[in-house]
């Protein structure tokens, strides 16, 4: 069975419990991009874009995987 749950921040988190599983997935589905993007939030997709692909200063994308 899933359970949805919504954080104090707002965001939505979608889980599924396996009791036989030894191991976590994970799916990252962010309603971002021009479609979604006002001037408050313009170039969130592009933060994201770099912040999962190209890493950050102090660890690389690898790293973040």
């Amino acid at each position: 069975m899933y359970r949805k749950t919504i954080l104090d921040n707002g965001i939505r988190v979608i889980s599924e419990e396996i009791d036989h599983v030894r191991s976590v997935s994970i799916g990252i589905w962010v309603l971002c991009g021009s479609r979604y993007e006002d001037p408050h939030t313009n170039g969130m997709a592009h933060f994201v874009e770099h912040m999962l692909f190209k890493g950050t200063r102090s660890r690389t994308a690898f790293d973040i995987a």
